[in-house]
C-alpha cells in the first residue's frame, strides 16, 4: 500500500505534520519505535500517585500575534486540550544577594526591575524595546526563499535588527545593555532551555524566548503533554491517518536518487523481519544525525552526512522528578519556577564553567506543580521537578550498579540544596525518578540526549538552520534539529512548515 507520506516518529514535529497533511486529505502513515506517542511531549506514570512529565514544563506565548495560535486553530487543539495559565510571574530567581520574582508582563516586569536596579533603569526600557523589535523582525521576515531573495539587499532597511544582532550571543545582548551583572544573571535565569553558554547561544533566539514570555505569559497543558500528543494522535486517525507503533525504522528506502520508502522491524516480532513499505514523500521527526548516519545508506549520501557531523548538537539536561506527600503551595512556596543561581556566580561570564562543573554548586531550576491544577498527581499530592544543565560523558563507563548508585547520590545532592532554599519542604518529599542524558538517549535516540537538536548558536540560529527539505529529493525533516529549533514552540512551527511545503508537492 502506497501512502501519500510517511511519517518517521511521533514527537510533536512529526505529529503536527501528520495532523496537517491528513486534514487536507493525504494518506499518511506515522511510525513510532515507543508503544506510545510524543517523544518528550509525554508523561510517565511512576505510581498510583505520582505522573510526570517528560519534557514540558511551561509553554510560551498564546497572545495574539503568536504564530502558534495559527496551527492550533487549524487543528483543533484549542478543542481538545486544556491549557493552565500559571499565575506566579515568570519566575523567581535567587543567589543569595538576590531573591525576587520577575511577573511575566512586560511592564510589570520593567517596573520590577527598575525598581530593583534603578541605576539601569534607560538600559532596561531599552533592553525591552531591542528584544521586541528582534521579535517583531523575526516574526515578519519572509519564510520563502523568492521573497527573501527579492528583500535581501532591503533587510537593514526593513527588518535593521536581524543584521544587527544576527551573529551575536545572548551574551552579547545582556553586555551591551547592563553593567550590573546580577541583572545580566537575573534575565538570564532560564538559559539552560535554549543553550549552555550565553556567549555561545543566538542573541535572537534568547530575544524571542523572552518576549514572547513577556508578551504571552507561560502556560501548561493540564494533565500534561501527553494530553497534546493524545490530541494530535485522535486529530489524525480521524482524518484517516494510520499508526504504527513499536516498530523501528531501519532504513529510508532511496531509489534513482529520491526517497520513495523506509524499511522497518516489530519490536513485537522475535525473527526482526524486515517490512518494506512505500510513500510518495518520507518525512524524519527522527533526529537528523540519526537519519543521517543510520537510515540514509551508501556512499552517494557521504557529502550530507559529513556536512551533518560538522554542526555542534544542543546539550542536555538532567530531571528530578520529586513527589510530594503535601504539596509545596501549602507549606510556603509561592512560585511555579524557581531559579536557584549558586552565590560564586558573580558573572555572567560564569555561566558555561558552572554548568560544567561540581553539581554541589551547579545552578538549577525547581518548577512547583501544584501552583497549578496539572492533574499529575492524586489529591492531596504533587509533582515538582528540578532541571540541571548536564551531559552524556558525565554518565558514561557507568556499570548498571554505578549508574543507579550515581542517580542516587546526585538526586539526594539536589534535594538538600532544595531543603536549604525551602526547609519547610523536609519529609515531604517521598519519591522521586531522576532522568539523566542517558535516559534520554535510550528513549528518544537524540545523541548527547539533547532537547534542542543542533545548537542554539549563531551559526546554526535563524536563517542558517538547517530547512525542513533535505538534499535528498522527497525526503523531509520536521523537528526539533530543522528551523526554527528546539523548545515546544519552535518544534509545533517545523512541523507545521514541513507539511505545508509537502503540501505544495503532493
Amino acid at each position: 500500500m502506497d501512502y501519500d507520506a510517511i511519517i518517521i516518529g511521533t514527537g510533536i514535529g512529526g505529529l503536527i505534520a501528520g495532523a496537517k497533511l491528513t486534514k487536507e486529505g493525504k494518506k499518511v502513515l506515522l511510525i513510532e519505535q515507543e508503544s506510545t506517542p510524543g517523544g518528550y511531549a509525554s508523561c510517565l506514570k511512576l505510581s498510583d500517585d505520582y505522573m510526570i512529565d517528560f519534557g514540558l514544563h511551561a509553554m510560551d506565548g498564546l497572545y495574539e500575534k503568536d504564530p502558534k495560535i495559527e496551527v492550533f486553530e487549524d487543528l483543533d487543539i484549542f478543542f481538545n486540550i486544556e491549557f493552565e495559565k500559571i499565575l506566579t510571574g515568570f519566575y523567581k530567581f535567587y543567589n543569595e544577594r538576590k531573591d525576587f520574582t520577575i511577573p511575566d508582563n512586560e511592564e510589570q516586569a520593567i517596573e520590577k526591575l527598575v525598581e530593583w536596579f534603578p541605576d539601569e533603569e534607560k538600559s532596561i526600557k531599552k533592553f525591552f524595546k531591542t528584544i521586541n523589535a528582534i521579535t517583531k523582525d523575526t516574526h515578519n521576515i519572509p519564510r520563502s526563499k523568492f521573497m527573501q531573495g527579492i528583500i535581501g539587499p532591503f533587510v537593514p532597511m526593513i527588518f535593521p535588527s536581524i543584521p544587527r544582532w544576527g551573529g551575536k550571543t545572548a551574551g552579547d545582548l545582556f553586555d551591551s545593555h547592563f553593567n550590573n551583572e546580577d541583572l545580566k544573571l537575573a534575565l538570564a535565569g532560564t538559559i539552560q532551555y535554549y543553550g549552555d553558554d550565553p556567549y555561545k547561544l543566538s542573541a535572537i533566539i534568547y530575544a524571542i524566548a523572552l518576549s514572547t514570555r513577556f508578551k504571552g505569559g507561560t502556560h501548561y497543558i493540564k494533565g500534561g503533554s501527553i494530553k497534546f500528543s493524545y490530541g494530535l494522535v485522535k486529530f489524525i486517525k480521524q482524518h484517516g491517518g494510520t499508526f504504527l507503533f513499536d516498530r523501528v525504522v531501519t532504513r529510508i528506502v532511496v531509489e534513482r536518487g529520491k526517497a520513495c520508502g523506509v524499511e522497518y522491524i516489530s519490536k513485537k516480532e522475535s525473527d526482526k523481519k524486515i517490512h518494506k513499505i512505500s510513500g510518495k514523500i518520507i518525512i524524519a521527526n527522527a533526529p537528523v544525525p540519526q537519519v543521517a548516519n543510520e537510515l540514509l545508506q551508501g556512499k552517494r549520501h557521504k557529502k550530507f552526512r559529513e556536512q551533518i557531523n560538522k554542526l555542534d548538537v544542543g546539550h542536555s539536561i538532567l530531571n528530578i522528578y520529586l513527589g510530594f506527600n503535601k504539596p509545596p503551595i501549602e507549606i510556603g512556596n509561592t512560585s511555579y519556577t524557581t531559579v536557584v543561581n549558586d552565590p560564586s556566580i558573580i558573572s555572567l561570564h560564569q555561566i558555561a564553567d558552572n554548568h560544567k562543573g561540581d553539581y554541589e554548586k551547579r545552578n538549577f531550576i525547581f518548577v512547583d506543580f501544584s501552583q497549578i491544577d496539572s492533574m499529575l498527581a492524586s489529591s492531596g499530592r504533587s509533582i515538582g521537578v528540578i532541571s540541571v544543565v548536564d551531559y552524556i560523558e558525565n554518565w558514561g563507563g557507568l556499570s548498571k550498579a554505578e549508574y543507579t548508585a550515581k542517580k542516587k547520590e546526585v538526586a539526594h545532592m539536589f534535594i538538600d540544596r532544595l531543603y536549604k532554599l525551602m526547609p519547610d519542604m523536609v519529609g515531604h518529599i517521598d519519591y522521586y525518578y531522576v532522568s539523566t542524558p542517558r535516559t534520554k538517549v535510550e528513549y528518544t535516540l537524540n545523541p548527547n540526549g539533547t532537547f534542542l537538536g543542533f545548537a542554539y548558536t549563531p551559526k546554526q540560529s535563524g536563517m542558517m538552520r538547517l530547512k525542513n527539505k533535505s538534499p535528498v529529493k522527497n525526503l523531509y525533516f520536521a523537528s526539533a534539529w530543522t528551523f526554527p529549533g528546539g523548545g515546544y514552540s519552535s518544534t509545533i512551527w517545523s512541523g507545521w512548515q514541513c507539511a505545508n511545503e509537502v503540501l505544495k508537492k503532493l
